[in-house]
């Protein structure tokens, strides 16, 4: 495999969405596909984490992080929305029924079912 990636210019392999290795190419922020792979995934287990142990300063946290701070999109929109919803929930902004009934449109993240344990008021699976 490494044979084939020195024969293309290296301006056609960060062109592609993904690398041939399979990690989404380089970002213009300068994280590499590892990189970025690497802060989705502690991300994501963080968000969980903190809505199973229902920590709302972590939840507010990570969403400050991943909004604000990191300057490539980290988590997917719907793993947003769920991460928004499990904090309305937590703060008791929003009733659970609502926000079960959003969290239920949702249709994919990792953050969903997490989500859903927070609002109806139990720890995580």
């Amino acid at each position: 495999m490494l044979g084939a990636l020195v024969g293309v210019p290296a301006c056609q392999r960060e062109s592609a969405s993904k690398s041939d290795d399979g990690y989404p190419a380089p970002s213009a922020s300068g994280f590499d596909g590892m990189q970025l792979s690497s802060a989705r995934r502690v991300a994501l287990e963080s968000a969980t984490t903190a809505m199973k142990r229902r920590d709302l300063g972590r939840l507010k946290q990570l969403s400050i992080w991943v909004r604000n701070v990191a300057q490539v999109a980290i988590l997917e929109p719907d793993d947003l929305a769920a991460l928004d919803l499990a904090i309305q929930c937590l703060e008791a902004a929003s009733p659970s029924n609502d926000a079960l009934a959003s969290l239920n449109q949702i249709k994919s993240g990792r953050l969903k079912q997490p989500a859903q344990a927070v609002c109806r008021g139990r720890a995580g699976p």
